[in-house]
């Protein structure tokens, strides 16, 4: 595990769970590190590690967290929703077809 995060991750793990929580009421823990770690491709974090950032993130705002996988991840099927985004036309997370219970705390 890395400890030496840049701003810009830290701060796109920061939004993007405030946003997925603010437009779903859960934050899928791995959906939300796939969106961060591929807008970070660059920073070559693993997915592993973008997921422990985004775990901390929902439990530092207190939001009900989801930890399925990507199950039915087709590139990014379902899981993006048009308009969540800044001005920049960025995607946001916000799994809304739900197959089954979420798992909350």
């Amino acid at each position: 595990m890395r400890y030496d995060y840049s701003a810009r991750l830290r701060d796109d793990v920061r939004s993007a769970v405030q946003i997925a929580f603010r437009k779903t009421g859960i934050v899928s823990i791995t959906a939300v590190a796939e969106h961060v770690r591929v807008r970070n491709l660059a920073e070559n974090v693993a997915l592993e590690d973008v997921e422990y950032l985004v775990f901390q993130a929902a439990q530092l705002i207190g939001a009900a967290i989801e930890f399925d996988g990507l199950t039915n991840f087709d590139g990014v099927a379902g899981l993006f929703v048009d308009g969540l985004g800044g001005d920049d036309g960025e995607h946001v997370i916000a799994q809304l077809d739900r197959p089954g219970p979420a798992t909350l705390q």
